[in-house]
């Protein structure tokens, strides 16, 4: 059979995972193994897991869907909505509509049926445009609602250019905020994290810098929490994928963001700041910075990823839907 379902994490190979997850371009990295294994491990215990692996012809997988089984009944992608933004089958767009078909097919029976809840569905996401249609011609119910927004920035070729695009207004505010800062924080130094070594020392002031932010902030990063974060940088940075920022003064540092590294865009994954400094606007300046690091690197676009904070369309963001689909008989 081409559709399997595996018990356990482990019964995926990570070499044939990665090789999987490395083909498409944009694919999100939180379906890679550097993410959705340190979720399990710090986050998932005891989350009844499945795994569809899609093999057509008997070769290496070519489609694989993580999930776990929700307590209400009926399955979920693994990650949940807490952390991990977009979802989705790791599938090339271009087969999604086969493995799709057989999924239902042969899949979801295997687990004992839906329902199935996808959230994090990004817009432009393939399983957004063929499961309704394929669901519809096997006679099952189909819905989709709007559950976040993700604001984007699309990126020019220079840092002045995506300064010219901003509103005037945003434009005034944000250099205004920009100097301020260098005026305030005497020795601002901006740096990103490039080493283990550098990591072992960056990330407790990143989790510091996360925990002063906001009460929210610190009641959600707890010891397990901390953990994840730990491991999941620790693995994107081994991959080159890691962009741990930093804002500092005189050596201090007053801001940070967790940023990924895809093939087209940098992903803002979380933030924090110091309080103390809120005057110097040190979150924004630095996430200004970072689009300037994303222009350099050559990147199509900054993905400020979830989330309608206000701060991200000052800077420019558009909002991209991001769905949630579920499946029913």
């Amino acid at each position: 059979m081409s559709f399997t379902i595996a018990h356990h994490l482990a019964d995926v190979p990570i070499a044939g995972w990665e090789d999987l997850h490395g083909r498409g371009s944009r694919t999100s990295p939180f379906l890679s193994p550097r993410f959705l294994l340190p979720w399990y491990r710090a986050l998932g215990r005891g989350c009844d897991v499945r795994v569809a692996r899609w093999a057509p012809g008997g070769g290496p997988d070519e489609g694989l869907l993580f999930l776990c089984r929700c307590e209400e009944g009926g399955w979920i992608f693994l990650g949940g909505e807490q952390v991990a933004d977009y979802l989705d089958a790791l599938v090339a767009p271009a087969h999604a509509e086969a493995f799709w078909r057989e999924f239902l097919e042969r899949g979801l029976p295997a687990l004992g049926g839906g329902p199935l809840r996808l959230p994090g569905l990004v817009e432009g996401t393939p399983a957004l445009s063929v499961l309704p249609s394929i669901c519809r011609e096997r006679g099952l119910s189909c819905s989709v609602e709007e559950m976040d927004r993700a604001p984007f920035v699309s990126l020019p070729g220079s840092f002045e250019e995506y300064l010219e695009r901003l509103g005037r207004k945003e434009r005034h505010e944000l250099r205004r905020k920009m100097r301020r800062a260098g005026e305030l924080l005497p020795g601002l130094a901006f740096r990103v994290t490039r080493t283990p070594g550098e990591l072992a020392i960056d990330f407790p002031s990143f989790v510091e810098l996360h925990r002063k932010s906001h009460p929210a902030k610190e009641a959600f990063m707890d010891e397990a929490m901390e953990a994840f974060f730990r491991e999941v940088a620790e693995g994107f940075l081994a991959s080159g994928r890691l962009r741990l920022a930093f804002l500092s003064t005189q050596g201090v540092d007053v801001a940070s963001v967790f940023q990924f590294r895809t093939d087209g865009a940098l992903l803002l994954y979380n933030s924090g700041y110091d309080p103390a400094h809120r005057e110097a606007s040190p979150g924004l300046v630095l996430i200004a910075r970072s689009i300037g690091q994303a222009v350099d690197e050559g990147c199509a676009e900054y993905d400020f990823l979830r989330g309608t904070e206000r701060y991200k369309n000052d800077l420019g963001g558009v909002d991209r839907p991001v769905y949630r689909l579920t499946v029913s008989a």
